[in-house]
């Protein structure tokens, strides 16, 4: 068996980010999302739809910052922030606490336009990563489930655009999920006028996929992708995944989310409103007990078929983050990839993770 005492006490001080559920309501209905598309039909998320409870929130928040703050994260495991009516007011009761440094979010884009674009850009986010399919209204659909492709790049044009006429005081990144071959969309219109707001290194092309337990068929996925399968599995055996160590998650309720990737009832803890400290809400009993299991080889049943796994070894390692982010980076944004990609169409290197490290 692994040696557990490698490093792991150091894991279990206190996380290395935070971030909370803003909603659980999501207005796609995405082929390659295996929500709402469970076995037999049912829903694989079986809560009510509803907006984050604020005292959750703010007690997380005041802890975290209390415990040492850094980044924090409005992305939802299952949702999308911007269908939240207060998403901007959220953002700025974020940034009233001093700890927290950065604040970023994922979203598809579909009702950013709602908020205002100067207003998301002035809120306090620091940084966006817009998950969509650019290149044309088939595809979009097909991928995305809802008939939205002139409004997502009308919004993603005008918010760049703006952007950049305040001197970009976000970071905007677009994480592409479109069909092979990539250089119909490298040669394309809206390719040229996108980067003449946004850098090239700020654009990905998402290629190893997940298939959510089988829940997810090839036939969901753009043209040409694949399922990144499983990896590591003699690890897998008896070292818990990374996910159980790298963030603190709460979802719409205040219940503590073991795994930022999944909404997983085998996988809550208690709720974040019974700690006083970050270190306690950290070290939850439940989320603790998973942990200490997966030692022993008990793991929870949705653990042993998830593609995201990834030894939580890998975090002990010396400047893991940084590595790891460079990896990130130098496999999709700098200029010989971009080269690569428009020259030889459709060779894009990656097994990078859909879910972000932070």
């Amino acid at each position: 068996m692994l040696n557990k005492s490698l490093n792991i006490e150091s894991l279990k001080k206190r996380p290395n980010t935070a971030g909370a559920e803003v909603i659980n309501i999501c207005n796609a209905n995405c082929s390659f999302c295996g929500y709402g598309k469970g076995k037999d039909g049912k829903a694989a998320d079986p809560r009510i739809k509803q907006k984050i409870d604020i005292k959750s929130l703010e007690h997380l928040l005041k802890i975290y910052s209390k415990g040492g703050g850094g980044s924090f994260s409005l992305t939802p495991i299952l949702g999308e922030v911007s269908a939240h009516p207060d998403w901007l007011n959220l953002v700025k009761k974020i940034r009233k606490f001093k700890n927290i440094k950065t604040t970023t979010c994922y979203t598809n884009a579909t009702l950013i336009h709602r908020h205002g674009f100067k207003k998301i850009l002035t809120s306090g986010i620091t940084s966006m990563t817009i998950s969509t399919a650019l290149g044309n209204k088939e595809q979009y659909k097909r991928l995305y489930g809802i008939d939205m492709y002139d409004q997502v790049k009308s919004n993603i044009i005008d918010i760049i655009k703006k952007n950049k006429e305040l001197s970009y005081p976000v970071n905007i990144n677009l994480a592409l999920r479109i069909d092979k071959p990539y250089n119909k969309f490298f040669k394309s219109k809206t390719y040229k006028n996108i980067i003449r707001y946004i850098s090239p290194k700020n654009i990905s092309i998402l290629e190893s996929w997940d298939d959510f337990r089988g829940i997810i068929k090839k036939s969901g996925l753009p043209k040409g992708q694949k399922f990144k399968g499983l990896r590591y599995m003699n690890e897998r055996k008896n070292t818990p995944c990374y996910a159980l160590y790298r963030k603190l998650q709460i979802l719409v309720d205040g219940t503590i989310q073991g795994c930022s990737c999944r909404i997983e009832p085998e996988l809550w803890g208690g709720n974040i409103k019974n700690y006083k400290t970050l270190h306690e809400a950290w070290n939850d009993k439940q989320i603790e007990e998973i942990r200490n299991n997966w030692f022993s080889g008990k793991l929870k049943k949705c653990c042993t078929q998830c593609s995201h796994y990834e030894p939580y070894t890998n975090l002990t390692k010396k400047n893991f983050v940084s590595k790891n982010l460079k990896k990130i980076y130098d496999k999709f944004f700098n200029k010989k990839v971009l080269i690569r990609r428009l020259k030889n169409k459709t060779k894009i290197e990656s097994d990078i993770d859909e879910s972000p490290l932070f």
